[in-house]
């Protein structure tokens, strides 16, 4: 398991340095691919009055935490990469990672902003750890570690640090 840690570190420079990146290209070739204003994450962070009605919301908190679990873990990586993944060997053979990764990005239809991305990074970082090591926490633990990031700032949010 320790092969996970080059894995998280390679995730994080993808989503920090060249996610964005990819994103504005794929938005200069098509502009039909740009996130609509206020569909973001980010949104909630840009409104002060947002953030002080979210002081002392802890349902806030475990609602992201429900949402995390049931999404990340049990919705997303146990089906694409406990699931699909090994059964798409037959398929698609020593190349069943990257069929399963494509697939993963095209799952996230209802963020059309973000298919490109969700491709790469589900290609790269989810199903080729998965698939190489036989495993599928080498997923689970690279998708959920921005859902714990992710997490920590709304527990900064909800105790009023933001």
């Amino acid at each position: 398991m320790v092969w996970v840690i080059p894995f998280l570190i390679a995730s994080v420079v993808w989503d920090t340095a060249l996610r964005p990146f990819v994103n504005d290209l794929a938005v200069s070739v098509l502009p039909v691919l740009a996130e609509p204003p206020g569909y973001s994450f980010d949104a909630v962070f840009e409104s002060q009055a947002t953030l002080d009605r979210l002081v002392g919301a802890w349902w806030f908190l475990g609602l992201f935490v429900v949402f995390g679990v049931f999404n990340t873990i049990l919705g997303e990586e146990f089906l694409f990469r406990g699931v699909l993944l090994p059964r798409m060997e037959g398929v698609f053979g020593k190349w069943s990672w990257v069929a399963n990764g494509a697939l993963f990005g095209f799952y996230h239809v209802h963020q059309p902003w973000g298919i490109a991305e969700s491709i790469i990074g589900g290609v790269l970082f989810l199903a080729y750890p998965s698939w190489r090591f036989s495993i599928t926490w080498m997923g689970v633990i690279v998708h959920s570690a921005q859902t714990v990031f992710f997490a920590f700032l709304v527990l900064g949010v909800v105790l009023g640090l933001a």
